[in-house]
This record gives C-alpha cells, sequence and structure tokens, in this order.
C-alpha cells in the first residue's frame, strides 16, 4: 500500500508474515497446553472445541511459517531495494541471488507450480548448497507436518474404525497413526477407545511437534545457505507450553 510522505507518494513494503505466523503457531501450542494441564477428566463440548481450535491452529500457523518464509526469501532476492538494504541477503553471491530472483519472476510467483518443500529444495539447487535428504528429519518431519495440514484444509470424509467394537489387531492402522504416533505424546483428553486420528492425534504433543518441527527445519535451512532467519528476533517468545 502506498504512503503519503509530505505530498509525495511512496511505496511501502508489506509485514513479512512468516514472524506473525509462527508466533502464532507457538500461542496456540501454549494455549493447548494450558486446557491440557487444568483437564479434570470432564470434557465438554465448548472444552473440546477449544482445545481442537487450538490445536488445528498451530498446525496451520506453523505450515503457512513454512510457505510464508521460503516466498519472502525468494521475493526479497527479486526486490532491488532489498537487495541493498537487506545486510543478510549479502552472505549470498551475486550470481545466487540472481539466480533465485529469475527463477521467483519466471517460475514461481503468482502459480501454484511448486509444493512449499519443492521450493526450499529448489533454493538451495540455485545457491549451490546441499539438499536436504527426503527420506530422514528435518525434512521428514515437515513433509508429515504438511501432508496433516493438507489432511485437515482440504478434508474428506472417511470411515475410521473405533476400537472399542474392534478387534485392535486385526486393524490396519491410519495412515497418520503410521506416520506420526511416535513423534509425540497422545492427547490426554481422548478416550481409551478412541482412534488415533484424529482424537488422539490432535492434543498439545502435536502442536507442539508442528512449532518445533518447522522451526528445526527452517533454521537447518538457512544455516545451509549462511543466513539469519528472520524470526530469529522473535525466539525467545516462541515458548510451545
Amino acid at each position: 500500500m502506498p504512503l503519503s510522505v509530505g505530498g509525495e507518494i511512496k511505496p511501502s513494503r508489506l509485514l513479512n508474515y512468516s514472524v506473525q505466523h509462527i508466533l502464532s503457531a507457538a500461542l496456540f501450542s501454549r494455549l493447548s497446553a494450558n486446557i491440557e494441564k487444568n483437564f479434570d477428566g470432564k470434557v465438554s463440548s465448548e472444552l473440546s472445541d477449544e482445545h481442537w481450535a487450538y490445536v488445528t491452529g498451530a498446525i496451520f500457523f506453523a505450515v503457512s511459517f513454512l510457505e510464508a518464509t521460503i516466498n519472502e526469501l525468494f521475493a526479497d532476492t527479486a526486490d532491488d531495494t532489498m537487495v541493498k538494504i537487506d545486510s543478510n541477503l549479502w552472505q549470498l553471491e551475486p550470481k545466487a541471488i540472481s539466480m533465485m530472483a529469475n527463477f521467483w519472476k519466471i517460475a514461481i510467483k503468482g502459480k501454484p507450480r511448486f509444493s512449499i518443500l519443492e521450493k526450499y529444495q529448489v533454493a538451495l539447487i540455485l545457491t549451490d548448497k546441499p539438499k536436504f535428504d527426503t527420506d530422514i528429519n528435518p525434512y521428514q518431519d515437515v513433509s508429515h507436518l504438511v501432508n496433516l495440514r493438507n489432511a485437515l484444509i482440504h478434508y474428506k470424509p472417511e470411515w475410521i474404525p473405533h476400537l472399542s467394537g474392534t478387534n485392535k489387531n486385526e486393524m490396519d492402522p491410519h495412515k497418520f497413526e503410521k506416520m506420526l504416533k511416535v513423534k509425540f505424546k497422545e492427547n490426554p483428553m481422548a478416550g481409551v477407545g478412541d482412534p488415533f486420528f484424529p482424537d488422539k492425534c490432535l492434543g498439545h504433543g502435536c502442536a507442539e511437534w508442528a512449532v518445533r518441527s518447522s522451526i528445526n527445519f527452517v533454521d537447518d535451512f538457512f544455516s545451509r545457505l549462511g543466513l539469519t532467519p528472520r524470526f530469529n528476533r522473535v525466539r525467545d517468545n516462541l515458548k510451545t507450553e
């Protein structure tokens, strides 16, 4: 949005939402933790709704943080003013900045052709830095996180057996149980016979894992580039409980 300064119209840059997204994710994680800490064994619909809102909010914002972070970096390399004033970008070789800028202008901007994690890998290729190994962390966790976010955002109803009416030994575990069961503590507000997904999955443990996984991934990415992540200035405000 343009600003009027002394009668002269000057452009102002949009807020960098990546920082706001990770702050929001951490806040929702803390709020879900507070509910679980004060849980007395009695679950009302209001309490359950509030708790799930915080957990899913943490998941959504953690993935939004991942996407905004890589988009902002690409956009900065294509912004002549940012290249001149952002000393952090100066750690990149001019050729790398040019490669990223051209790629943003031609292949990414406004076109949903590349997934969030593909854009991170492309950035590393263009800057001649080692790519992430997709089979290990921190990549694997954020890949699972994005899959979970997508399943919630683009939800499609499905039948999920309730353990009280099914022989657990004969059940084929849900895909998210296979992915996530060992990643975090289960939701203590879920019933014994409730399925892993969504009931036991969507608790503070999942919210905290979402925040920490996204931070670990972004930290690793910027370390490969030799840059300081933008959210570094609010790191002390990212407690998850």
